[in-house]
């Protein structure tokens, strides 16, 4: 049966493939109808062809077991990667936004709208299979890698979209009195489209920061590890409980306190492995590796 990791190597491999392929055929047909919005989409996918290759060697890379290097595994690893992508994917939206708003300066530049139309139908369709076939998989896998390379292609989809919208406005102004616009189509299409796409890697990148700080995880994990929490406190008689959570790529970190109260019931140590059992199973919804620590004390100095 395939592995997680030989499932998630593949679909890596097929999001470079087809990047590339991408890649080369906007680049050659930008180059040929003189348009840097297509150019843009073209080194767009091919900058993805690099980030997707790195997503590539991450993979096989955190499969392999280092213990003594990594006491807590390589999961951290993941948050870092997709953190260096979409620094790169920023970068290269505020080039674009600076090149558009210097073409736009200087006069605009003039681009056949119909071969225009024709490359902007087959990207958006494209872009967007790869784009369903990675998010289809992704909700299967919970893979933080998957998931930035489907968010890629979605990216690259409204951008595929958004040029064929503005090739379409650019070939109607041809055959109206304002024709002495279509100059200023293209570069103001990599105007907008790069500002716009500013908003998404820069989203992405705050989630993944919280990831590489250790800041406190996503609410849906929090809500119900409280719950389950509250309700060993409550069925126990313990005085108090602290619950630290935090996400770290596939892995979730659960610390939990449980202060013990002097005149209360006290368990022992094999009654303590029945509650974190008891823990552990009531977490099941939680498709995440768990890392869980579970610790009780008479003494809340400990716990805080």
């Amino acid at each position: 049966m395939e592995s997680y990791f030989d499932r998630q190597h593949h679909l890596l491999k097929i999001s470079v493939y087809g990047a590339l392929l991408f890649a080369i055929f906007a680049i050659v047909w930008g180059v040929f109808v003189h348009s840097k919005i297509i150019l843009f989409d073209g080194v767009y996918s091919l900058i993805s062809v690099g980030l997707s290759s790195i997503s590539l060697v991450t993979a096989a890379y955190m499969q392999k077991q280092d213990f003594d290097r990594f006491p807590y595994g390589k999961e951290m690893i993941e948050p870092v990667i997709i953190l260096g992508k979409f620094l790169v994917i920023t970068i290269l939206c505020l080039f674009s936004l600076f090149s558009g708003v210097s073409t736009l300066l200087s006069g605009g530049q003039e681009v056949s709208a119909g071969s225009g139309i024709i490359y902007s139908l087959l990207a958006t369709f494209g872009c967007y299979l790869f784009y369903f076939f990675l998010n289809r998989k992704k909700n299967h896998m919970q893979s933080g890698l998957v998931e930035a390379e489907a968010q890629q292609w979605l990216m690259d989809t409204y951008l595929s979209l958004a040029v064929l919208l503005g090739f379409i406005l650019a070939y109607g102004l041809g055959y109206t009195r304002y024709r002495y616009l279509m100059p200023y189509m293209d570069p103001l299409m990599v105007v907008l489209v790069s500002g716009y796409f500013l908003k998404v890697p820069i989203t992405s990148m705050g989630r993944q920061i919280k990831e590489v700080l250790d800041m406190k995880a996503e609410d849906k994990y929090m809500k119900l590890c409280k719950e389950i929490v509250d309700g060993i406190e409550s069925k126990y008689g313990f005085s108090e409980s602290f619950l630290r959570v935090s996400k770290s790529g596939l892995k979730l970190f659960i610390e939990i306190d449980f202060v013990v109260a002097p005149s209360g019931w006290q368990p022992s140590l094999g009654e303590q492995d029945h509650i974190r059992q008891e823990i552990i199973d009531q977490m099941a919804p939680i498709s995440l590796k768990k890392w869980l620590n579970v610790a009780f004390t008479l003494d809340r100095k400990w716990a805080v």
